[in-house]
């Protein structure tokens, strides 16, 4: 058996995480901890490969979240994140303790067993739409100028038209695409525009 933990608030719903990781996968129930319990957890990470899974606090036990230091204290080589629903800031806070892996639990089993597979071949599995929902919290790192080029080109406009449109160089348009989607670490202009729609940044 792979040594597993399961840290999360006393809920309903952390137990019935921990059961469906023991349907699921080969993981001692017994094993889990309150974040209060953060010490003991940590004397349990002694094997590099044990895998942490964090169960971040559902809507209803937002009482019961962890305060920053507690959740540096958790941070591991196998953090595995749980979560149901969460905000922009909830994913921003999530991916500041960079996770190797994030289950969305209503995906369901199968979803659960791909992260992890994929977490001890020594990958990462966060989704997209995490990263995207985090840049959401974030204040907007673009230029009033390369909010304009990204919103014509956004209305479909090739970078010639976007040029004329606001009396640039065609050469200076492709520069602040560029720019944006350096600024955005996204790898194409739909994802620069899906990224800064999603946020808000234009419309």
């Amino acid at each position: 058996m792979q040594q597993a933990i399961l840290i999360g608030p006393d809920t309903i719903n952390r137990a019935a995480v921990a059961a469906l990781l023991a349907r699921a996968y080969d993981f001692d129930p017994h094993r889990v901890f309150d974040f209060e319990q953060i010490p003991l957890a940590r004397a349990a990470l002694t094997d590099r490969d044990t895998l942490v899974f964090v169960l971040y606090p559902a809507e209803t036990d937002r009482h019961c979240r962890p305060e920053p230091g507690d959740s540096e204290a958790i941070e591991h080589h196998n953090l595995i994140f749980l979560v149901t629903s969460l905000s922009s800031h909830d994913a921003q806070k999530i991916l500041s303790h960079k996770p190797r892996g994030v289950v969305f639990l209503d995906e369901g089993v199968t979803h659960l067993h791909d992260v992890i597979y994929t977490v001890e071949e020594g990958r990462r599995a966060v989704s997209n739409s995490l990263a995207l929902s985090a840049w959401a919290a974030k204040e907007c790192p673009l230029t009033p100028r390369e909010r304009e080029v990204l919103t014509a080109a956004a209305a479909g406009s090739p970078p010639k038209e976007v040029a004329t449109a606001l009396g640039l160089a065609t050469g200076t348009v492709r520069n602040h695409l560029a720019a944006i989607q350096s600024k955005l670490r996204t790898r194409s202009l739909v994802d620069s525009i899906r990224v800064a729609q999603d946020a808000g940044w234009i419309t």
